[in-house]
């Protein structure tokens, strides 16, 4: 490291510390009385207008609980902040020889990156708990409580479990002991992190040009994230990443690491094992010994979490196979009042077709990569883009596997991709599409689009299948590192 970029760290480590000491005696000396005063009635009209907003008609000592979770949360915040700035004014000159474009558009890059990654952390802790997030503080709580996380509630399907997720999931239990917006501050860094790496670092090697990294950038920093990670606190984006890493870690040739992420992924929320056929395909051969470590490791996870909690863990496969079509799902249209079917013309209802056709999609899907000899990445690109396609749970939260695994794809193989015009453009329209429906969704204003969105989605889905296909390249000799 150069003394100019010693300099430069200890500016921002200094920077970044008298920010948290300022934080810290606001939150501390404060806030706390401002609470008390607005809430008995002696704030103001500024603050009286500002305090019940944050306290949605609680009572004072929760208020009080909430702010104390939340102040503690920004300094946490300040704190991966300062680490991911210095990361990326790391990857920022690392790259900077190999950079298309001039020094102001890499300056404007990392500088977007780091304002809209802190707004994002900020306002990632100050919306809360809400919608599945508080969802799973409950589950979590269970879990640190010593007793069943896959615990049974009653709903419109009988009695079903809140937990729908693999055993993996119940690790995220322990950061809510230091806080319980701990997990969601993780997801939120956790997204902030690859976004930028994506950007500067991978865009950097792969000669992705400098405007589309800053185009990329702001992107990420778009609607579908702020309400998927900063308002509702999906887990989502871990789901996604550890698809990247096992697909990355495939392509450099680690076989071990691959099945050793995507396992992690398959025991954190079971949408990763559709990755699973596609990524052992090598040139036509089915690595077959890479499909049973994946298979013989989450079935190890499964049986120890088995003798641990009991065979309540599979509870969220019976779920998964009873719950009914929802959200963006075509099967969700297929069921409603605008079908043009019914159940006497199936036979059966639309969703009792959903699984069969997803499996049946997939295993084509499949086919014809190996019979094409596709790259093993837009394989995995075109496995998640096929499953949310035909899967009858169309929750958006369910489209960030897609969201992040698509412009890696992009950016990995963008000197050997065809026809990327076409293939961005139904990427974009996709996202545009769904972030508006998820927009609708956080006001709780979807009104009668839940009717018929599905059949746009799986137009715009269908359409970026089909270009997925088109231009993705042909493998022809053994991937060696990036």
């Amino acid at each position: 490291m150069t003394a100019s970029s010693w300099r430069w760290t200890a500016a921002i480590l200094i920077t970044y510390a008298v920010a948290l000491a300022a934080w810290s005696w606001f939150a501390t000396a404060v806030a706390p009385g401002l609470i008390a005063r607005s809430l008995s009635g002696e704030g103001g009209p500024t603050l009286d207008r500002l305090v019940p907003l944050i306290a949605k008609g609680r009572a004072l000592p929760v208020v009080q609980q909430e702010w104390r979770d939340a102040s503690s949360a920004v300094a946490a915040a300040l704190v991966v902040h300062a680490v991911l700035v210095l990361a990326i004014l790391s990857w920022g000159r690392r790259r900077e020889g190999a950079s298309e474009g001039g020094v102001w558009l890499r300056g404007a890059t990392s500088g977007f990156l780091i304002l809209a990654s802190l707004a994002f952390l900020i306002a990632t802790i100050f919306a809360g708990a809400i919608q599945d997030y508080f969802l799973y503080l409950q589950i979590w709580r269970e879990v640190l409580g010593g007793r069943d996380p896959w615990f049974l509630v009653l709903g419109g399907i009988g009695a079903f479990s809140l937990n729908a997720y693999g055993p993996l999931y119940n690790v995220l239990a322990l950061p809510v002991l230091w806080n319980p917006l701990a997990p969601k501050l993780i997801f939120a860094a956790a997204y902030w992190f690859f976004a930028s790496w994506l950007v500067l670092d991978l865009g950097g090697r792969r000669g992705f040009p400098a405007w589309g990294r800053l185009a990329l950038a702001i992107w990420f920093a778009g609607p579908f994230a702020w309400v998927e990670i900063a308002y509702f606190g999906h887990f989502d984006v871990l789901v996604a990443l550890l698809a990247v890493a096992a697909a990355e870690a495939r392509l450099r040739g680690r076989w071990g690491a691959s099945f050793g992420w995507l396992s992690a992924g398959v025991l954190l929320k079971f949408f990763p094992g559709v990755l699973a056929p596609f990524l052992a395909l090598d040139r036509g051969r089915v690595r077959w010994r890479y499909l049973a470590a994946i298979v013989g490791l989450s079935l190890a996870g499964m049986a120890a979490a088995g003798a641990y909690w009991g065979p309540s863990l599979l509870r969220p496969l019976t779920l998964a196979v009873n719950r009914e079509s929802a959200a963006l799902s075509i099967f969700r249209y297929l069921r409603g009042p605008h079908s043009p079917i019914g159940r006497d013309t199936l036979f059966f209802a639309p969703d009792q077709y959903a699984t069969p056709l997803l499996l049946l999609a997939l295993y084509r899907a499949w086919s014809w990569t190996r019979r094409m000899g596709f790259e093993p990445l837009a394989s995995c690109v075109l496995a998640v883009a096929t499953t949310l396609l035909m899967y009858k749970v169309g929750f958006p939260q369910y489209y960030m596997v897609l969201f992040l695994i698509a412009p890696y794809w992009f950016v990995r193989d963008f000197a050997r991709l065809a026809h990327r015009g076409p293939l961005a453009t139904a990427f974009l329209a996709c996202f545009a599409w769904i972030s508006w429906f998820d927009l609708r969704l956080a006001r709780e204003d979807p009104g009668p689009l839940v009717e018929w969105v599905g059949v746009p989605t799986f137009a715009l889905m269908m359409a970026f299948v089909v270009w997925v296909a088109v231009a993705g390249p042909r493998e022809q000799s053994p991937e060696g590192p990036a």
